[in-house]
């Protein structure tokens, strides 16, 4: 009985929101410099973004059907990859503390970042350092945002698998950020946030862009270009973002 007392209070303490209790405009405030708001209020150019204009789509078959067979091969595995895990909104509210700033969803961020860096530098201490000190920044900056949080579960353990960072502005969802553990990375998580969120863009009267951001790699910017993300340097004359969040 200690035991199992002792597992759910490991649980409970892995889950437990501790991030800072920050106010909805100072929330707001903290997205812009990620959004890219340098550029489209005029101060400096940034990176290009990868963008797709939904405006004219009535389905999200309608953005799926043009690309290639692979790539449609992909997504319709990801949607039956879906199975293995839920998917739970969550809003970033104003005047609580962030739903993923938890330990649960810091282990995410640093998996993903070791992952990521080891395949660029290769497994080593420097590396790991690295990662470790790139995720926690990272992990700073996504919890003092605004926005909503798509929270990835294996169907099986509960566990936090992953999450996906959104923020919609003007005419403009953005997939703001993506982070998931090594078992997501296997599982198509990263391909099913992506469905889910043109699939939510294109029912959204009110959105006509989805903005998956500026890449970290060209290899990177080169996949969001075969699922039809366009990387677009004056992207503030296409992704609008003038409006309330």
């Amino acid at each position: 009985y200690q035991q199992k007392e002792a597992i759910i209070e490991d649980e409970e303490w892995e889950e437990a929101c501790v991030g800072d209790v920050i106010g909805r405009r100072d929330r707001e405030q903290a997205s812009l410099g990620a959004m890219g708001a340098a550029q489209w209020s005029g101060q400096w150019m940034t990176r290009p973004h990868s963008l797709l204009l939904v405006q004219n789509y009535t389905t999200v078959d309608d953005w799926i059907k043009p690309l290639k067979r692979k790539r449609r091969e992909t997504l319709k595995r990801a949607g039956r990859e879906a199975q293995n895990f839920t998917i739970i909104t969550k809003p970033i509210r104003g005047g609580h503390p962030a739903p993923h700033s938890s330990y649960s969803h810091f282990r995410c961020v640093v998996q993903h970042e070791v992952r990521l860096l080891s395949k660029m530098y290769g497994a080593s201490t420097n590396a790991f350092v690295n990662a470790l000190a790139e995720a926690i920044s990272r992990y700073i900056g996504t919890t003092r945002m605004a926005g909503v949080i798509q929270e990835y579960r294996d169907v099986s353990t509960n566990k936090v698998i992953g999450f996906a960072h959104e923020v919609s502005k003007g005419r403009t969802t953005r997939g703001q950020w993506f982070y998931c553990d090594d078992y997501a990375a296997k599982h198509y998580v990263w391909f099913h946030s992506v469905l889910d969120l043109v699939r939510r863009a294109v029912e959204d009267d009110r959105i006509d862009v989805v903005d998956l951001g500026p890449s970290g790699s060209d290899a990177f910017t080169d996949l969001k270009a075969q699922y039809g993300f366009e990387a677009v340097v004056d992207w503030p004359a296409v992704a609008d973002y003038s409006g309330d969040f």
